[in-house]
């Protein structure tokens, strides 16, 4: 689960700007509390704000970073991402860190990327134990850029701590430039294979992060995987559909020339879908979107790719909808749906404007489901929002809501409702359409006077 993230010098954050999940004195709700080890963890988290607040640059600080652990830092482009305001910030580093609780454990990891040299020059692991804290590893760079490693963790085994040892001494090589960009949790993570005792703690780490699901309001389809195939799965997806009043009563397939699919992308991109679709493709089919289309891709016994269209039954069978064909909202659905039947339900799932192209009502009771389905779960939803109708006590904590606004130096500030210490009966959302909590859009009475000219002309 995660604890808190911190972020600076990225995009629309200037300097370090934090938000917790750690459950405050609040009472109400406790089944929204994930309690462990002494630990009491928010399972949600609604940030609100006006638009070009920062809302959106905050999930996007997650997945910048979140991205150079998993796919290394040269498959993420750092150009321009830099708080832009003040010119001089493209020299120093952006700083990102995750407190998060792993099978009990508590690790601090961050790191500071470079925009500059496009480098990594500070990383650290640190692991949090009932009376102390120790360094996994720490990576600091001197001022004659080179790169100094240290680690106080306790190694037993004479084997591991060698290989160990012999690990970091790699990137105390300041030769090694392709080291200098990459990170030592990736790098051990993915040299140390199935290990133990350190090499496990630092492979539970990196795989918490690729477990991490981030929807943008551009995904296409994320967690469709395996589901139309599947009689169970489908079954349950279309009573989602039907309970959220979608009038799809059916789902099919049609089979169609892979070929169709790859011309329907531009040469360059549908050589790399090629790539990427028969890298993908072991025994088990994948559902991808391409524009507002659903296709499932599997492979037969011979090794041949088979595609198939989704189709949705309306109420009649004779004349099925393609995908494109429905509302935004129900678009927007099967993007969210799915994440109501993943497998592993302990997951830290980010959606950046859940209301998107939702009723409010829809959204409310999406929320609601939510809640119920992670009661006795160690999952987390963490999501920004327009819909002011959310902020309602009777639905989340006072501790669940945060708010980005956007300061006089146009850089952006996170902060908690909790702050305020409302009481659990106030009816918030009409104090903060008034302003009472910030975060809202600020009209100047520039425009105004402007209008009023106009006006009278």
């Amino acid at each position: 689960m995660l604890i808190g993230f911190s972020v600076s010098n990225f995009l629309s954050f200037n300097e370090s700007q934090s938000i917790s999940f750690m459950a405050s004195k609040v009472v109400r709700h406790k089944e929204h509390i994930h309690e462990i080890q002494g630990k009491r963890i928010l399972k949600s988290g609604l940030i609100f704000g006006a638009n070009a607040s920062g809302k959106s640059n905050l999930i996007k600080a997650v997945e910048f970073s979140r991205r150079i652990i998993t796919n290394g830092l040269e498959d993420v482009d750092t150009e321009k991402k830099h708080f832009r305001i003040t010119k001089e910030n493209y020299k120093f580093p952006g700083v990102f860190q995750f407190d998060i609780l792993i099978k009990d454990v508590t690790y601090s990891y961050g790191f500071a990327v470079s925009y500059q040299k496009k480098e990594i020059v500070a990383e650290w692991l640190i692991k949090h134990y009932k009376t102390k804290e120790s360094y996994v590893f720490n990576r600091e760079v001197d001022e004659q850029g080179r790169h100094i490693i240290s680690s106080e963790v306790d190694i037993r085994s004479i084997e591991d701590k060698k290989r160990f040892e012999v690990y970091l001494n790699d990137f105390r090589d300041n030769q090694n430039l392709k080291l200098k960009k990459s990170l030592i949790l990736t790098e051990l993570a993915e040299r140390s294979g199935s290990g133990k005792g350190v090499f496990q703690s630092i492979l539970d780490v990196f795989n918490w992060f690729k477990s991490m699901i981030i929807i943008f309001p551009n995904s296409k389809y994320r967690g469709l995987n395996d589901l139309i195939s599947d009689p169970k799965r489908k079954g349950n997806f279309l009573n989602m559909l039907s309970f959220f009043d979608t009038g799809i009563e059916g789902l099919s397939e049609n089979i169609i020339e892979y070929d169709k699919i790859l011309g329907k992308l531009p040469d360059k991109e549908a050589e790399d879908f090629r790539v990427m679709v028969s890298n993908r493709i072991p025994d088990t089919p994948i559902t991808v979107g391409i524009g507002n289309e659903i296709f499932t891709l599997r492979k037969d016994g011979s090794g041949k790719i088979i595609a198939k269209k989704l189709l949705l039954n309306h109420g009649n069978e004779e004349d099925l909808f393609d995908s494109e064909d429905e509302s935004d909202g129900t678009k927007r659905l099967f993007d969210l749906i799915p994440l109501f039947m993943l497998k592993d339900q302990n997951r830290v799932i980010l959606i950046d404007e859940i209301d998107r192209s939702l009723h409010t009502k829809l959204t409310y009771r999406f929320l609601e489901i939510f809640y119920e389905i992670a009661r006795d779960k160690a999952t987390q939803l963490i999501a920004t929002t327009h819909d002011s109708s959310l902020l309602d006590l009777d639905l989340i904590r006072q501790d669940e809501i945060w708010f980005v606004e956007r300061e006089q130096d146009k850089s952006s500030k996170l902060y908690s409702l909790d702050k305020f210490k409302q009481r659990f009966d106030k009816k918030i959302e009409k104090d903060y359409l008034i302003g009472r909590y910030g975060g809202i859009p600020i009209f100047t009475e520039e425009l105004l006077e402007m209008e009023d000219q106009h006006g009278d002309q």
